[in-house]
């Protein structure tokens, strides 16, 4: 690949690629490079990304396929740059024991065409199946739902939690936690809907950012007692950043990521027509909050980002009654567009959106150094992207089963220009190059987890 602007890790330089097996062989200054034993990518102009890294897709897939799946999530993935997906586990049935993340896996042969990962559900109901699905390779991390969420989902109580992150910490795992408590959540949707509240104002009152904040502060309590590297999901709020960084300064290992909604949208976006596209966990909050969460995630205060595609059919994201719409809408195709449209808006760095989009999601889940960066050694993904260019973004153009965005109509920098997965062009200029299949489960490192006082009565796993 030759006359691109790579982006590195130490920053964006003029390079021409070698690529050889699936993996970078040579970095080189631009013309040093000889002749392509194959084929060659010309990247004049273009901008050329570590491979996108999506640390929270929901694909549906087993039991509500019909509003996506593996064949259709992971081709949206592809067109959007993304050239890993990890997976989260309320489907039906949850990814809650090895027999249930085999099985899902399998669903994913041959039909992914990119790399795939999968959560594992912490279920008190499955309470010793994380370690075999840990021994056997089948997850990269664990989630837990502190609040109610799509599909039917156990939450857990405080010794839930404390037992799952121990067992967690002690498979050299990090958890991710959708952090909303869900006794605010129940009173508050007992009170609104007494209270003959239908409109989607009501979702935002029934979570307010206390529930989140509550949340993070038993997440952080628990990832104290007993060490356990914990991911906060989706933060929403400046108060849920602040708690973020409390739990920091307190020496837990709490790693955050943003998503594009939460970065750049607010109830005050939501026309009066079509709202219910909006609704989605956690809510949309004031116009105060956004552009505070997107600074924090330029200065690297947050680290990641993350799409949280969460797609649901028409008929289930609209209607005059706000509780029984579904939440959450696609995202996996578009979340790079609308991130880079940031970036030539001078609000945040490119290289900060590598970090961010690469490197962070690789390390704190145990991809690093195979994926995660552009550098020799490692899986030759790439994301190619040309900055100048900017278009329209129209759910009508776009690639998954259920499409609805609320960034109908924005203009965007343009749909990347290609996507390589280990060496291989999947997607240029729009067009499938590889059939599904391509996309192979991903191997995990262990993450270090720092040590931490002994929790009497938990049982720590080596």
């Amino acid at each position: 690949m030759r006359g691109g602007t790579v982006v590195t890790p130490r920053g964006a330089r003029a390079l021409d690629i070698a690529i050889a097996a699936g993996r970078f062989t040579v970095l080189s200054p631009r013309g040093r490079l000889g002749a392509a034993g194959h084929d060659e990518i010309d990247a004049t102009g273009l901008h050329v990304l570590p491979g996108i890294i999506d640390p929270h897709v929901h694909f549906r897939e087993p039991g509500f396929e019909y509003e996506e799946d593996w064949l259709s999530g992971t081709r949206a993935a592809v067109m959007g740059g993304v050239t890993t997906v990890l997976e989260m586990p309320n489907t039906d049935p949850p990814t809650a024991t090895a027999e249930r993340a085999r099985a899902k896996l399998a669903l994913a042969a041959g039909r992914a065409f990119c790399d795939h990962g999968l959560f594992a559900l912490l279920d008190p109901g499955h309470p010793d199946e994380l370690r075999p699905m840990v021994r056997q390779g089948l997850v990269v991390g664990a989630k837990v739902f502190l609040g109610p969420t799509t599909g039917d989902i156990p939450t857990l109580d405080d010794a839930g939690l404390l037992a799952g992150l121990a067992t967690a910490a002690g498979l050299g795992l990090r958890t991710c936690v959708h952090a909303e408590d869900g006794p605010t959540i129940e009173t508050g949707e007992r009170l609104l809907k007494a209270a003959g509240r239908r409109d989607l104002a009501a979702h935002l009152e029934a979570r307010p950012s206390g529930a989140e904040t509550l949340g993070i502060e038993r997440t952080a309590a628990a990832a104290a007692a007993t060490g356990a590297p914990v991911h906060v999901c989706h933060v929403s709020s400046t108060d849920g950043l602040a708690a973020v960084e409390r739990a920091r300064a307190g020496g837990v290992d709490m790693t955050a990521e943003l998503a594009a909604h939460h970065a750049f949208l607010s109830m005050s976006d939501m026309p009066a027509d079509g709202w219910a596209i909006g609704k989605v966990n956690p809510p949309l909050r004031d116009a105060s909050h956004p552009p505070q969460l997107l600074g924090a995630l330029a200065r690297g205060i947050i680290d990641m980002v993350a799409s949280d595609h969460a797609p649901h059919l028409p008929a289930a994201s609209r209607g005059p009654d706000i509780w029984s719409v579904a939440a959450g809408f696609a995202g996996v195709e578009l979340c790079a567009r609308i991130y880079l449209t940031a970036v030539t808006d001078g609000r945040l760095s490119l290289h900060r959106f590598a970090q961010a989009t690469a490197e962070a999601p690789a390390r704190a889940f145990g991809l690093w150094p195979l994926k995660g960066h552009i550098a020799v050694g490692a899986d030759a993904d790439l994301t190619i992207v040309d900055l100048s260019a900017r278009a329209p973004i129209s759910s009508s153009r776009l690639h998954g089963k259920a499409t609805a965005t609320p960034f109908e109509g924005r203009e965007a920098v343009a749909p990347p220009i290609a996507t390589v997965i280990r060496g291989r062009v999947v997607m240029r200029d729009g067009e499938l190059l590889t059939g599904p299949g391509w996309g192979r489960p991903v191997a995990r490192s262990p993450i270090r987890r720092r040590v931490a006082r002994p929790v009497r009565g938990w049982a720590r796993s080596d």
